[in-house]
């Protein structure tokens, strides 16, 4: 086993210091600083940051999942009473663009959702990219308003929230 440079050299202090750390993928920090096909870090997103910079029509997204005609079946199917809340949301974006990450966990999931990479499909879409159990990340499409995932109705309550997060991030009011 071999050092590389500056590893260990007198005055190099320890891997990673002074560094801010992180959460998971996109974490700054030594190495891979994002997983492929994850969004760099725009240092415009700071803490709040993110929300006041997206450049088209927000407010408007409220989930209402019985609005969506597959929702009340497909909800008891799963055992799920609501979506993640807008807070919740918001909450994970912030914490996520506190640590320079542009990755959140979808909450009620263990779906990795890029809030970096999504765009807004006006009037109701929204494409972005996401990933599932250490898988790669893929790219995906949401219509907020008929609730479809990829032109379908989600299969899972999984893929319900990352419609719902998607929906909140790109449409939804802070």
């Amino acid at each position: 086993m071999t050092r590389g440079p500056g590893v260990g050299a007198p005055g190099a202090g320890a891997p990673g210091a002074g560094v801010r750390p992180g959460v998971g993928w996109g974490a700054p920090g030594a190495g891979l600083t994002r997983a492929p096909g994850v969004s760099a870090w725009n240092p415009g997103w700071a803490r709040r940051g993110y929300w006041p910079s997206r450049t088209w029509a927000t407010g408007w997204y409220r989930p209402y999942p019985a609005a969506w005609p597959w929702w009340r079946t497909s909800s008891v199917a799963w055992g799920v009473t609501g979506l993640a809340t807008a807070a919740a949301i918001t909450s994970a974006v912030d914490a996520a663009a506190d640590q320079q990450s542009t990755v959140i966990v979808v909450p009620q999931t263990s779906v990795q959702l890029d809030y970096g990479s999504i765009q807004a499909l006006p009037p109701n879409g929204v494409q972005f990219a996401y990933g599932v159990a250490g898988l790669p990340y893929t790219s995906a499409t949401s219509d907020c308003k008929q609730g479809l995932l990829n032109g379908q109705p989600p299969t899972t309550a999984d893929q319900a929230q990352v419609l719902n997060a998607s929906c909140q991030i790109a449409y939804g009011s802070v």
